[in-house]
């Protein structure tokens, strides 16, 4: 599991979302925990923003990875609270 903080928000990346985000070409020959740790890093304050932007309270959120429509949404207690392009 990987997991990354911003803001008071909390993204996790569970092994079979890297699987998943592995397959995609943008992202197919990395390895880990590189592409994990690079993933999170360079969206989690974006996604913090957007989060707050919508009203969503503080708190973890899983990351959950569409590779056929290139998505990742996010997902709390749940529910996907917010999806964006890879």
């Amino acid at each position: 599991m990987y997991r990354r903080e911003s803001g008071g928000y909390a993204f996790v990346l569970e092994r079979a979302e890297v699987d998943r985000l592995k397959r995609i070409p943008d992202f197919e020959n990395r390895e880990e925990p590189a592409v994990a740790d690079e993933f999170l890093r360079f969206r989690a304050e974006s996604w913090a923003e957007a989060l707050a932007d919508a009203g969503a309270g503080p708190g973890e959120f899983s990351a959950r990875i569409d590779p056929h429509q290139r998505k990742i949404h996010l997902v709390r207690e749940g529910r996907t609270i917010f999806s964006a392009d890879l």
